[in-house]
This record gives structure tokens, C-alpha cells and sequence, in this order.
């Protein structure tokens, strides 16, 4: 599958002492939390750092992976009690740590096998399997890396490697989502034999995996597959169709920028993704993050059930329920073509709007407020009161700057609702127009 954007550029012709040279002045300019001269004379720099570099787009705090012949964690020990810093124990049995210093995440690992180049050979994909000798300064490619990596190709070093950690399934769709790239054939063939072992894995690593896809610029060529690769593992989790469609262009179109763009569309790719509550509930989603996806689905039946369109109660009810998500469900019924554009970009200025009060409802004025002026008792007339009181100013039919106005309404909705207790806040419910969300 080809990709959209590069993220970068790599002469096909670069030799591996003038990609020495480039990570040399890229490393150089990097401000870790300790010197590199600190470290053991065969510390070797590898992983997404080396990968970065050689694509012109390495962060200033980038997540660093080092490796050692031995003693990975006594390191971190040594790096933290002289220059600062937390340590965590990954794996004691494969001496694997991690620093956390400030900014900077540093995990240290010891070699797999007795030789750098033979350790190389044991990690997940070529473009993961490239070192960088920070003593020696020198650039290593014993698995073709380098000239994967001006193809825009991902390809696994070996399908043993990707059985050692299943995880490297999902890995594979997010660093091509990130990067550009395409997938090799015979590792496509590989990642769909090995992931129904993703139920080896444990669910958070997971969920920390498909979260990160999901904020990758091109992760909406990726989504199908990845669903398709879950489902092997859970056969519950069926993918959303229009998947395909998620894409920042879309986003872009609505509107959207900026993190609030990265954060709805990764949340309504997610949503889409996992499909069912069963799988989300399976994978340890947070509270919060259930929430967010049951309100996202349940809104999006309502939605392609409601062929006369919302309801006032359920308008209001939606924007109470989505006042922080309402872009992730026009994205969503973009993708499956349930929504106008035109529509979708009118809503999201409102939604961009605090003030709109539809978007945001509130009761335009307080409960205090209400039980002083009209001896209101606190109770559940009080509340229904107020819920009648924003609905009114939700759908505009009160002049929520003139106090006056809004004490007749609430006084003419008591004397209504006084003859029959159980009347709810309004009579009948009324309709809008079909095409509002």
C-alpha cells in the first residue's frame, strides 16, 4: 500500500560512512540528561533514534535505546545516581531498563547474542536494525536497513523474530502509518500468521500500540488490516467500514487542526478499530476511555436510526454526552457518508464556539437563584425546572440576558407542570430539522 507523504528523504546512494557522518552530527547535537562519554566504550546507539536521524526527522528529546554487551540495568543504576533520574526495571531476566529523566526516556538492553551484529539480527525489522557506535562513530546495516529505508519499505528481519513478541503485529502497521511506508509482501504474509498470538501479549502493551497508530498521519491505510489482525486474536472485534476514509485530509476539511485534529480523529479511528465493547473492555480501556467509545457508538446508531432526524431531547442529550467529542462523531459519520460536509464544518464551528448554547447547555440561571426568586424547593421539580430552563435556551426561545423573560417561563412551566407532578419538562418533544446532528 503506498503512502501519501514521505516523512523525509534518503538517497538511495548513501554509503554507510556517510550515514556515520550524518548520525555523527545528528547525535551531536542531541543534549541527553548525561554525556555520551559517559557511557561504556560499547554502548550502541539503535532503534528509532538511528532510523530518525537518517530521515532529517529526529525530535530534540527523542525516546533513546541503547545497547550494552551486559549489565544494561546496573547502567541506568550508574547513570541515575550520578546524573539524576528514575529508574525502571523492564525485564530483569533479559536485563532490560530504563531512565526517565525530565523529558527523556532512556531503555538500556543488554545483547541477545554474544556479538552487536548478531544481536542486530534478532530485532524486528530492518529499520529498526540499524546501530549507530558512539565511541567509534560508525554506522552498522547488517540487515539492508538503510536501503529499506530510502524504498520507504518495511520489512521484518525474520519471522521468528516477530513470534518472539507478537506485539511487533500492530508495530509494524504504526511505524508504516508514521513513516510512509509500504509492507513488504512475505511480512505481510508473516504478521497475519503470527497475530493470533497478540493473546500473548499483555493488553495494556496493546492498547499503548493501537493508540499510537492511531495518531500516525496515514493510519487510515492501515486500519482495515490492523482490525483484521485483532480479529484473528478476538473474533468479537469487527472494524467499523469507512475506516479507510479517517485521513487528515478529512480531518483538515471539517476544520479540525492542531492537536484537537490529532486527538478526535485518533479517537474516532480507535473507536472504529476496536469495534465492540467486549474488545475494549478486554483490552483494560480506562473508565474514561469506555465512556468516550460507548457515547461515540451509541450516538452513531441513534444517528443512522434517526431517518426524521433528532429529536430536541435527543440533540441535547447528545451534546451533554459529547461536549469534549463531538468532532470524533462527525468524522465518524463522514466516514460513513451520513453527514454532509457542509453540515459537519457548520457544527464544528459551533462547537469551536463556547458561547453556542446548543453545543454547550446550561441552565441560564443558577439553582439558588431559582429557589430564591420563585421558592422552589431543592428537589427534583428544581431539577426538572432548570433541565427545561436549558433546553429552552439551547434551542434559542429565551432571552437568556433578560432575567425578567427567563422567571416567566419558569414560572409559567410551574404552573403547568404543578396540576400534573409527573408531566416531564415539556409536553411533547419536538423535532429539527433532519439534517442537524
Amino acid at each position: 500500500m503506498a503512502s501519501e507523504t514521505a516523512t523525509g528523504d534518503v538517497h538511495s546512494s548513501l554509503t554507510l560512512e556517510e550515514a556515520g557522518v550524518q548520525l555523527t552530527t545528528a547525535v551531536t547535537r542531541l543534549s541527553p540528561p548525561f554525556p555520551w562519554a559517559a557511557l561504556p566504550a560499547d554502548t550502541v546507539l539503535v532503534g528509532g533514534v538511528v532510523r530518525d536521524a537518517l530521515l532529517g526527522r529526529l525530535r530534540d528529546n527523542p525516546d533513546v535505546d541503547l545497547t550494552v554487551p551486559r549489565g544494561a540495568i546496573h547502567l541506568c543504576r550508574q547513570l541515575a545516581g550520578r546524573w539524576g533520574g528514575t529508574v525502571v526495571v523492564l525485564d530483569p531476566v533479559r536485563d532490560m531498563g530504563r531512565l526517565v529523566h525530565g523529558p527523556w526516556t532512556v531503555d538500556v538492553a543488554a545483547w541477545n547474542s554474544s556479538t552487536m551484529e548478531a544481536d542486530l539480527w534478532r530485532r524486528d525489522f530492518s529499520l529498526n536494525a540499524m546501530a549507530y557506535h558512539l565511541k567509534q562513530r560508525t554506522f552498522h546495516d547488517p540487515c539492508g536497513g538503510l536501503q529499506d529505508l530510502a524504498r520507504r519499505r518495511l520489512r521484518c528481519v525474520a519471522a521468528a523474530n516477530l513470534a518472539a513478541d507478537p506485539l511487533r503485529v500492530l508495530r509494524a502497521y504504526r511505524l508504516a502509518a508514521e513513516l510512509g511506508c509500504t509492507i513488504e509482501g512475505r511480512t505481510r504474509q508473516w504478521l497475519q500468521q503470527v497475530a493470533p498470538k497478540l493473546g500473548m501479549v499483555a493488553s495494556e502493551r496493546v492498547l499503548a500500540e493501537l493508540e499510537r497508530l492511531c495518531r500516525a498521519a496515514q493510519a487510515h491505510h492501515w486500519l482495515l488490516e490492523t482490525g483484521t489482525a485483532l480479529g484473528t486474536w478476538l473474533p468479537m472485534a469487527r472494524p467499523w467500514p469507512g475506516l479507510g476514509r479517517l485521513s487528515h485530509q478529512l480531518a483538515l476539511a471539517v476544520g479540525l487542526e492542531g492537536e484537537s485534529l490529532t486527538r478526535q480523529l485518533a479517537l474516532a479511528r480507535l473507536a472504529g478499530v476496536l469495534g465492540a465493547q467486549s474488545v475494549v473492555e478486554r483490552l483494560g480501556c480506562s473508565r474514561r476511555r469506555q465512556r468516550q467509545w460507548q457515547r461515540l457508538h451509541h450516538w452513531r446508531q441513534v444517528w443512522a436510526e434517526a431517518t426524521a432526524g433528532l429529536t430536541e431531547d435527543q440533540q441535547l442529550q447528545l451534546h451533554l454526552d459529547l461536549t469534549t467529542d463531538l468532532p470524533a462523531l462527525l468524522l465518524v459519520l463522514l466516514a460513513h457518508n451520513q453527514l454532509p460536509l457542509k453540515q459537519a464544518r457548520l457544527w464544528l464551528c459551533r462547537w469551536q464556539d463556547p458561547a453556542d448554547p446548543l453545543c454547550y447547555p446550561r441552565c441560564p440561571l443558577g439553582g439558588h437563584r431559582l429557589q430564591e426568586a420563585l421558592s422552589v424547593s431543592p428537589g427534583p421539580q428544581l431539577g426538572a425546572l432548570m433541565a427545561f430552563l436549558r433546553c429552552e435556551s439551547a434551542f434559542g426561545r429565551l432571552a437568556v440576558d433578560d432575567e425578567a423573560s427567563i422567571l416567566d417561563s419558569a414560572r409559567q412551566w410551574l404552573q403547568q407542570t404543578g396540576l400534573q407532578q409527573t408531566a416531564s419538562p415539556r409536553q411533547a418533544p419536538r423535532r429539527s430539522k433532519p439534517d442537524s446532528p
